[in-house]
Order: structure tokens, then C-alpha cells, then sequence
């Protein structure tokens, strides 16, 4: 019968029994260790609650599993339920192979331990894989770029080279201001005679009327 159980809690995720309690399975999803980088397989949990009561969907399902009737299903739950009491009354720890350990303590309270593992994978590498000089395309808005083009443009290359061709033609304008400066302050008599010196003269015209 026990085996029945564990089969149907891995479909089913819930069920119940009068007198000894309700089982219930929590999924839990894939978690990312990420100090470790490891990524753990989905789990699934058990949960036991000394509540429970008559489960017809179970019944139901095992009478279509083994082709019994439902009162012979109702004879097999009457001797699990006799037989878990019975162990744990003396003190012994009841064994669900595949589902979980039962023990009651002095104040006759039931404990369980679980031992259902409906198949958890082993942990695994979470590495981010770098493939250099590998290119693709990037939609940026309505343009399309290249992965280059990218990481230059978010690294800042093309603006380090537009600051360096700023540099370039501010050091060639402070050149070439230095050496007019020069020019101009080891020559001054010939900085002064740039032009010929001679003063324009303007001829006169004789006027074209005659006043009387």
C-alpha cells in the first residue's frame, strides 16, 4: 500500500488519510548558488500534517490500478491505519519505505521524517561562457548594430578618440601660436616692416563745373 502512496504523490502532489494525516508535495524550482556558481535541479519537498480524512480520489485510483472494488480498497487503508497506530503506540519508529519515518514521543505527538526524493539532480556549473571575437547583431532601438560596434560605444572608444583628435589640433594651434610669438619678438624691426612703408597719394581731379 505504501508504494501505491508514493506512485500517487508524484502525480498528485496531495494525499490523505483518516487517522494518520495528509502528505502533501511542494514543488520548489531550479535556485542559482551564485557565490558558488552552481545551479541546483528543481526539488520537490515533502509535507506531513497529522489532519487528515477519507480521500475518495485516492480510493478511487487505487481500485483502478489494481482492478479491486472500492470495500476491498477500504480493507487494505483499515490495515495500514492498524498497523501504523499499532507500531507507534510500542514506542518503534514506523517505517513508509520511500516516503518517511514516524516515531510518537512521550506527550504522543507523531514526528515525521521524510525520506521521499522523487529523483533531484545533481547541481550544476553556472558559468557565463565568453566567446571572444565572436560578432552579432544587436537591435538598439530602430537601428541595428554589431556587437563591436557595441561594446565600443558602451566602453567609450569612440569618444576616447574624438578627445584625442580635440588634443591633437589644440597642441597644433598652441604650436603655431608659439612660433609666431617667437617670430614676431626675435625679428620686431622686420615684424614691423611687413608692409612696403610708402604713403598713398591721392591725385586731385579738377572740377567738373566752374561756379560763378
Amino acid at each position: 500500500m505504501v508504494d501505491l502512496i508514493v506512485r500517487y504523490l508524484s502525480f498528485n502532489k496531495q494525499v490523505s488519510f483518516k487517522g494518520i494525516g495528509t502528505f502533501s508535495v511542494e514543488h520548489l524550482p531550479a535556485r542559482l548558488d551564485f557565490p558558488n556558481r552552481l545551479l541546483h535541479a528543481p526539488q520537490s519537498v515533502l509535507h506531513y500534517s497529522t489532519t487528515g480524512e477519507q480521500d475518495a480520489r485516492f480510493e478511487d485510483w487505487v481500485s483502478k490500478e489494481l482492478s479491486i472494488s472500492l470495500r476491498e480498497v477500504y480493507a487494505k487503508e483499515e490495515i495500514l491505519l492498524s498497523n501504523f497506530h499499532r507500531t507507534l503506540n510500542s514506542h518503534q519508529i514506523t517505517e513508509w519505505k520511500g516516503l518517511g519515518n514516524f516515531s510518537k514521543d512521550d506527550q504522543q505527538l507523531i514526528h515525521f521524517i521524510s525520506t521521499f526524493s522523487p529523483g533531484i539532480g545533481k547541481p550544476v556549473k553556472a558559468e557565463k561562457i565568453i566567446r571572444k571575437h565572436q560578432e552579432h547583431a544587436v537591435r538598439v532601438g530602430e537601428e541595428e548594430k554589431t556587437s563591436t560596434e557595441m561594446e565600443a560605444l558602451l566602453s567609450g572608444r569612440n569618444q576616447s578618440k574624438i578627445n584625442k583628435l580635440w588634443i591633437f589640433a589644440l597642441a597644433l594651434f598652441l604650436i603655431s601660436m608659439i612660433a609666431i610669438w617667437l617670430f614676431a619678438t626675435g625679428n620686431p624691426a622686420n615684424w614691423k616692416m611687413q608692409g612696403n612703408g610708402i604713403k598713398l597719394k591721392t591725385k586731385e581731379t579738377s572740377p567738373s563745373y566752374n561756379s560763378q
